[in-house]
């Protein structure tokens, strides 16, 4: 080798990569959408054209997080909570003008298994928006990553639960309760549930008395960037599939305030359902954040940003939902009357936490009348088993804007749950419809696969091994209570 040759080659002058700067001919800055984030004194903020959405705590919550994760987690929910936007808007990508967030790979994953759901939702075809996200490009101000600080949570010991309403989320809290936990309630309004936040508000008030916990509120302003109807855009998903990865991130500053060694969602045994798409190429997880699988990540986020203490998990992972609605309305009647599941969308749901008039009150009314329970005892004052109700019940033909309601389970769930109700003497059109169809016979001849698929105790993953016990017996004196 020419030794002079040799000296030059090894001054020559390093050039930035293209994993950095991109070639301008693929992609141009103008292109991008542009975020910018910033922390505030009680929270942080994300900025998209012009309009700031905060995610504001108490003073003194956000006060007893550690300056490092109060960093990170702007970082992270700059991204989480924007990374749609190319999907929606204009635009080959996002410009952050934040650190590259720890967590990046978790969204993508996240966000990649949660598309076919989102275009089975939206009636779109998956093969091209994987196509049209697969090229867009998230762009980082700084390549540094911003690390959450090592400190753990002091003196850990009780548990915070995302306290919705939803039956789900109160046995999540009765039952955090009944073990020892001494559960916080926290929960993020979203701005899309036309009436939600005044219900529940007014719940809140009467649940405080009675228990004395207070429902902390978090303003989650980022949530309008999934708020279609705010956009002025057609209704999608997008934006949708992260909620729960999001939410345990919001949660974090409560955790440190609060000493909490675990935090508890709602997640129950059927969240880990799948169907293949009707044209037969795709896996479709209808809430893929909410499955056992995923939870297994959020707990190991969780960690990573509480100095390894904060252990995520679901204690209700192995019931059915059947066994859920049973068990909050039988063993805690008291938080059962605060339970609101139904969405409050529509103008039915304008004074009333219960519209009457969805697919959700009609499948909690037919889980409780299945079940042994009275409606009454959730709040349902309407029989939701009337003849104008069919087309909430996708096992008379329906097809429903709800992906996890065209799994197999969930007309499995119905077809049970109606054959339940019928030999229990249910009064309405459709319960007299089931027992003329060919479902009450295939629900007679499957009567013991049934019982076994919806009132049996599945095999927990996500549920702290050291709690298993406990939960366990509670399940298991229950269960043992159910008879068709």
């Amino acid at each position: 080798m020419n030794t002079k040759d040799s000296a030059s080659r090894a001054s020559v002058t390093l050039r930035k990569g293209f994993s950095f700067q991109p070639m301008k001919r693929l992609m141009r800055t103008e292109d991008l959408i542009p975020i910018k984030s910033k922390l505030l004194g009680n929270g942080m903020s994300v900025n998209f054209r012009g309009t700031d959405y905060g995610i504001i705590y108490p003073d003194e919550v956000w006060k007893a997080t550690p300056t490092d994760t109060r960093r990170a987690l702007k970082d992270n929910l700059a991204m989480a909570t924007t990374m749609h936007l190319p999907m929606i808007f204009p635009g080959s990508g996002v410009d952050y003008d934040s650190g590259r967030p720890l967590l990046e790979p978790y969204f993508m994953l996240n966000f990649w298994k949660d598309i076919p759901s989102v275009t089975e939702a939206d009636k779109t075809d998956t093969a091209e928006a994987i196509r049209k996200w697969y090229s867009i490009e998230y762009r980082f101000e700084d390549q540094a990553v911003v690390y959450p600080s090592p400190d753990p949570v002091e003196s850990p010991w009780r548990a915070v639960v995302g306290l919705s309403f939803g039956k789900d989320s109160l046995l999540t809290f009765a039952v955090a309760k009944e073990i020892g936990l001494d559960p916080e309630a926290a929960y993020a309004v979203e701005q899309s549930m036309a009436y939600e936040e005044k219900h529940k508000a007014n719940l809140a008030i009467g649940f405080k008395k009675e228990f004395g916990k207070q429902l902390h509120i978090l303003k989650h302003d980022t949530g309008k960037l999934r708020d279609y109807r705010y956009l002025g855009l057609r209704e999608s998903d997008f934006g949708w599939g992260l909620q729960s990865t999001e939410y345990a991130l919001d949660l974090i500053p409560f955790a440190y305030f609060y000493n909490a060694e675990y935090m508890l969602f709602g997640n129950e045994q059927s969240c880990a359902a799948t169907y293949m798409e009707p044209d037969g190429n795709w896996l479709v997880n209808p809430c893929y954040d909410q499955s056992h699988l995923w939870t297994i990540h959020i707990d190991q986020i969780t960690q990573a940003f509480s100095g390894r203490v904060v252990r995520t998990g679901s204690l209700i992972e192995p019931l059915m939902d059947m066994m859920v609605q049973r068990i909050l309305a039988h063993r805690y009647p008291e938080m059962a009357k605060y339970q609101m599941s139904c969405f409050t969308r529509n103008e039915e749901g304008r004074d009333y936490h219960w519209c009457h008039n969805c697919a959700v009150c009609a499948k909690m009314y037919l889980l409780c009348v299945g079940s042994g329970i009275n409606p009454e005892a959730i709040g349902l004052k309407q029989n939701m088993l009337r003849a104008e109700s069919k087309r909430f019940f996708t096992m008379f033909g329906g097809r429903s804007d709800m992906p996890y309601a065209n799994t197999d389970i969930s007309i499995d769930e119905q077809i049970f749950a109606f054959y339940c109700a019928a030999k229990k003497g249910a009064q309405g059109a459709l319960v007299d419809e089931f027992k003329q169809s060919k479902f009450y016979q295939e629900a007679k001849d499957r009567e013991d696969e049934l019982f076994e698929k919806f009132c049996s105790l599945y095999e927990p993953i996500s549920l702290p091994k050291e709690l298993r016990d406990k939960v366990l017996s509670i399940y298991k004196e229950e269960l043992s209570t159910f008879e068709i």
